[in-house]
């Protein structure tokens, strides 16, 4: 049993705080609703989105925005903010005659202060940027960057010192159209981090005689699977696109491919491997299931060791709009569920893990009770958090119009739906936006959204990357009983369970790359409601190992390590 590492966290009472995490003793919290403040500006955020800057304009990738990515860089234990950004193709020149044409940003964390390091870092590409993923590649303990983008992609690699320098070509994972969601986790069980790149549209080629509304008048461009092969002989990790040979993206009964935005990675069906979810936009969101090859690698002529399979009877395959996606046990039983943001037209879609021998979801829309799931919002970024500490899983959705015709016209409200579990037993939903201050927040034209406990305070905070807008970083101010949990290294899709005193287990998985576009914080964050602490905490790695630690007290952040 791995005994946890106690990090001292920042709160609302530092020095009181500190010194009874030492002391193996508890503060006493100051209990308070949740409620957001718009605090970007005030601790040096000072990024706006460049697309639409003088007019807007039928910009299909400044349209569908960009997301951001909570990373922490400089591995101080505070999360760094990077932010992709893009220009609209007509306002190039005049980009270029003023102040130079815009790039994504990264931001440095200094104890909940911002400072922009971009140039510094060497991330200040003319990438027409569009999704990132944080994640840690060659496995050296320093976070690297992905970034999408409707041309080429970019692969940041982290070289320990406070720069990047970027390699995608040399690794191999440079492929060229609009590729919008990427998400990473260990596909083949090599303990190697593998990534999943969602590919949209190719802009440059129209379908002949298409009636259809965007994105069905161009050809999709295909998914992307990369394997990680590890170090060569230069020590440089490389990557091997498998996609088509893996089962991605590819349907007999299919002219073509499909046009992917969202997704999440996720062991759905609790049997050890990663699964994928692939959320389409205006075709079938696609479920697929990691399989072994019997015999794994050496018996694999492709040398892959794994496929996936689409699992049609799912039930998770609706053909909206599919953009962000929220993976989570919102319902408590343990089980991963899903919730794919759609068109304002549609109805959001809700899909409750009901797995047992095979991978198999139940629609929950109906069950959510009565607050707006669509049909007058269009949503994108989505993330389950617990932003009111009270153990279950609350919604937070970023929306705005499209297509985009007027900045003012076509922004919309953000959404938070509180779960009322902790209180009734039942996972119903109360939107509960404006008691959290966010219609003094007003309208956005909201793409790419991230949670993270940016501040190390116990409580969950929001960045919104908005179109054509200065970011939001919506500071949560509430007051209750919490644990953060850190894993030692990078391990997405371990899953992190709390054990309450009643018996109550509170589950959540690791992930890199989520909400649309984004990458949200990478440690296991819970609220705890009136419990004093954790009775247990267990960690499932990757690798099928686990971990477990007891007895640790609330409102803390604690390091756990793999098994040596």
């Amino acid at each position: 049993m791995s005994r946890p590492r106690l990090v001292v966290a920042r709160s609302a009472l530092p020095i009181v705080l500190a010194m009874s995490v030492l002391a193996g003793c508890q503060a006493e919290e100051a209990v308070r609703p949740a409620y957001f403040t718009d605090v970007a500006s005030a601790v040096g955020l000072d990024f706006e989105h460049s697309a639409f800057h003088w007019e807007v304009s039928a910009d299909l990738p400044s349209m569908m925005g960009g997301g951001l990515c909570w990373i922490d860089y400089d591995d101080d234990g505070w999360l760094d903010l990077f932010l992709t950004n893009t220009w609209t193709g007509i306002e190039w020149g005049r980009w270029y005659a003023s102040d130079g044409i815009p790039t994504s940003a990264l931001y440095r964390n200094d104890r909940g202060e911002f400072e922009d390091v971009t140039e510094q870092a060497g991330v200040a590409t003319e990438l027409r940027g569009n999704g990132c993923v944080a994640a840690d590649f060659d496995l050296d303990g320093q976070t690297d960057l992905y970034v999408t983008s409707d041309r080429e992609n970019a692969l940041f690699w982290n070289n320990g010192d406070g720069t990047f320098a970027e390699g995608a070509t040399e690794a191999g994972a440079d492929d060229n159209g609009w590729h919008t969601g990427a998400l990473v986790g260990d596909f083949n069980g090599d303990r190697w981090p593998d990534m999943f790149v969602a590919g949209y549209a190719d802009i440059n080629s129209r379908i002949p005689g298409a009636t259809g509304g965007f994105p069905n008048t161009f050809f999709p461009v295909r998914d992307l699977l990369y394997l990680n092969e590890g170090p060569g002989q230069d020590g440089r990790v490389t990557f091997r696109e498998v996609g088509e040979s893996v089962g991605l993206d590819v349907f007999s009964e299919l002219e073509d491919h499909e046009y992917g935005l969202g997704g999440a990675v996720v062991d759905f069906d609790g049997d050890g491997d990663l699964d994928l979810y692939v959320a389409n936009d205006t075709n079938p969101n696609r479920l697929y299931e990691n399989v072994s090859v019997p015999g794994g690698v050496a018996s694999d002529p492709l040398g892959i060791g794994f496929r996936f399979e689409h699992v049609p009877e799912s039930g998770a395959d609706d053909d909206n709009s599919g953009m962000g996606v929220a993976a989570g046990d919102y319902t408590g039983d343990g089980m991963p569920d899903l919730f794919v943001t759609n068109l304002g037209s549609q109805l959001h879609s809700v899909y409750v893990n009901q797995t047992e021998s095979t991978l198999v979801f139940e629609d929950g829309t109906g069950s959510l009770g009565s607050p707006d799931l669509g049909g007058e919002f269009t949503g994108w970024g989505a993330t389950w958090a617990d932003i009111d500490l009270d153990t279950d899983l609350d919604l937070v959705l970023a929306n705005g119009r499209i297509p985009l015709l007027d900045r003012t016209a076509d922004a919309e409200p953000m959404q938070v739906l509180a779960n009322q579990s902790a209180q009734s037993g039942n996972a119903e939903f109360l939107d509960v936006s404006s008691k959290l201050g966010l219609s003094e927040l007003g309208p956005l034209l909201g793409r790419g959204s991230a949670v993270a406990d940016y501040d190390n305070d116990g409580d969950l905070d929001v960045a919104v990357n908005s179109i054509g807008s200065p970011v939001r970083l919506l500071r949560n101010d509430v007051g209750g009983r919490w644990l953060i949990v850190a894993l030692e290294g990078f391990h997405p899709g371990a899953t992190v369970t709390a054990v309450l005193a009643d018996g109550t287990e509170l589950v959540r998985t690791v992930a890199a790359g989520s909400s649309y576009l984004s990458s949200e914080d990478p440690r296991a964050h819970f609220g705890l409601g009136d419990a004093e602490g954790v009775t247990q905490l267990k960690v499932q790695w990757p690798d099928g190992t686990e971990t477990v630690a007891e007895g640790i007290g609330r409102n803390r952040i604690v390091t756990i390590d793999p098994p040596s």
